[in-house]
């Protein structure tokens, strides 16, 4: 084992859409003044970031044999991280980052204490949410479209009945539920019951347009164009496939709208672009060296 082998079993590539939606509602939320403090946000941030590590890690421990047979996620497999190993730094990202919040960052406590709480009952053997279509499902869309932005800016989740943090909610919900397609046969195939494979290709992209189009509706009353537009664009390419699947669509229609709520969120933080560099170029060298792939696949 290698060092950096720790850094990336954490799977840093799938952070980024946790960051992007962090990043935007703090940016939203400090256009209605609601009292950010730019230190605190970076420590919530630093601290749920360890957390969702550690969830990622969680994960490949109780999928090790299904990652075994798929020959994918190879660190856990192989045996280039023990098992002992991956519990150990499982528990240390996780205690690392509620002692961060908690103690730099107090009011991010509640929301990271149940994204820790969600990432140990989708992945658990008895619980498992991810094995149930529904539940896998909310269980996202909760993470990353209620209580990232409920670390960010606690005060902002909570205004007119949590108004402002719906259009979120529900693209997470959107882009969910097309990423189970492009995996439905491999998923069909080990007995996964994923929202795609219990509804087919056709109903699951009728239920994301159903989903993007209420994004774009929530988001234009809680005066958020941003994420209406890339809803709209989301819609526009939903409405494509259902006109014929072709695989590229269906590729862009998984990968742009998180593209485009990251382009904006790096419009209002500009530094995230150079994290966001630095995190796809050195995700690429060392799987290019430690494994011999090409790991992100931009497009």
């Amino acid at each position: 084992m290698k060092p950096a082998d720790l850094i990336f079993v954490g799977r840093p590539i799938l952070l980024i859409p946790l960051w992007t939606i962090y990043l935007h509602f703090l940016a939203v939320a400090s256009r209605g003044h609601c009292g950010i403090n730019i230190q605190a946000d970076l420590y919530a941030l630093a601290g749920l970031t360890l957390i969702m590590k550690g969830a990622y890690v969680l994960n490949q421990i109780f999928d090790i044999e299904t990652d075994r047979i798929n020959d994918k996620l190879y660190f856990l497999p192989r045996g280039i991280i023990s098992i002992r190993t991956a519990w150990i730094w499982y528990l240390i990202l996780s205690l690392l980052g509620l002692f961060i919040v908690i103690v730099f960052a107090g009011q991010a406590t509640g929301p990271c204490l149940l994204t820790l709480v969600l990432g140990i009952a989708y992945s658990v053997r008895g619980v498992r949410l991810k094995d149930f279509p529904v539940a896998g499902l909310v269980a996202n869309a909760v993470t990353f479209g209620f209580l990232a932005p409920a670390c960010a800016a606690p005060d902002a989740v909570y205004v007119d009945f949590g108004r402002p943090v719906i259009p979120y909610f529900l693209a997470v919900t959107t882009i969910f539920i097309l990423t189970t397609i492009p995996d439905m046969a491999g998923d069909a195939a080990t007995g996964k019951k994923t929202v795609a494979v219990v509804l087919g290709p056709k109903r699951t992209l009728w239920l994301a347009l159903v989903c993007a189009i209420l994004t774009v509706w929530t988001a234009v009353f809680a005066g958020n164009p941003e994420v209406a537009v890339v809803a709209g664009a989301t819609a526009v390419l939903v409405v494509a496939l259902l006109i014929s699947i072709e695989s590229r669509l269906l590729l862009a229609a998984c990968k742009a709208p998180i593209l485009l709520l990251t382009l904006a969120a790096g419009y209002h933080f500009p530094p995230y672009l150079i994290l966001l560099v630095l995190t796809i170029v050195l995700t690429r060298v060392y799987y290019k060296k430690r494994f011999g792939i090409i790991y992100p696949r931009l497009w």
